[in-house]
């Protein structure tokens, strides 16, 4: 029998309590589990990075060369005379020799300048003299007909000098004689910015024909370097 004034303890106040604590409990694990998967699914979807950017730029060379030519005459009367022009717009060279005749020698020079910024390479040399009567044209170097060209890369400059002259003279039949002089000078590769020069002393002999007009072409042409096929 209670006593007066005890309260008897109540089973089901205890269960309600603990009740609370427990689902105190799980509330809280869900909110760690919750915050856990997040923090996962954060991770999951962050990463470092770095980016690197090139900026490239292409420039291409040019590819240009510049002929130029002087000459004097030994005619103490000035009857004989040499002029010389240059045309840009065709990169050609027209050079006039007139009133010509025996014992007068002519000095040339003729320079050939590479203003690019290629290095060039000898592709072809081809000499004509249209209408004549006298051949052609010939084929003084070709790149791709070593073996039958006039002149060779394997030639000493001394050998490519006699080569010319030997030329000149049998395609002239007599009428001049000739000495040519590269000064040491490289026509077969032209690097940017030289300049190689070329001099000859033609001299008109007895069998030079009176009132007679020859018209001759010398064409020069050049490559890049690296394609010629002999560099």
């Amino acid at each position: 029998m209670p006593r007066v004034g005890h309260v008897k303890d109540n089973p089901k106040r205890g269960e309600k309590e603990s009740d609370k604590k427990m689902k105190t409990k799980k509330i809280m694990a869900t909110f760690a589990i919750l915050m856990i998967a997040l923090g996962i699914a954060g991770y999951a979807y962050a990463h470092w990075n770095a980016t690197i950017t090139i900026n490239g730029t292409i420039r291409t060379g040019t590819f240009h060369l510049t002929p130029s030519f002087s000459a004097t005459t030994n005619d103490a009367k000035n009857y004989c005379t040499v002029t010389s022009s240059f045309d840009s717009q065709t990169n050609t060279l027209t050079v006039t020799i007139d009133k010509a005749y025996p014992c007068i020698t002519v000095t040339g020079k003729f320079d050939l300048k590479n203003d690019g910024t290629v290095p060039a390479g000898l592709y072809k040399w081809v000499i004509d003299v249209p209408g004549a009567g006298v051949g052609g044209p010939w084929t003084i170097f070709d790149a791709t007909n070593i073996d039958n060209s006039i002149i060779k890369p394997s030639m000493t400059e001394e050998q490519v000098e006699a080569a010319l002259k030997t030329f000149v003279e049998q395609a002239a039949h007599g009428a001049v004689t000739i000495t040519i002089d590269f000064n040491g000078s490289n026509f077969w590769q032209i690097d940017p910015g030289e300049n190689p020069t070329v001099t000859f002393n033609m001299h008109f002999e007895e069998a030079l024909l009176q009132g007679y007009t020859a018209q001759f072409t010398m064409t020069l042409e050049y490559w890049n370097w690296n394609e010629v096929g002999y560099l």
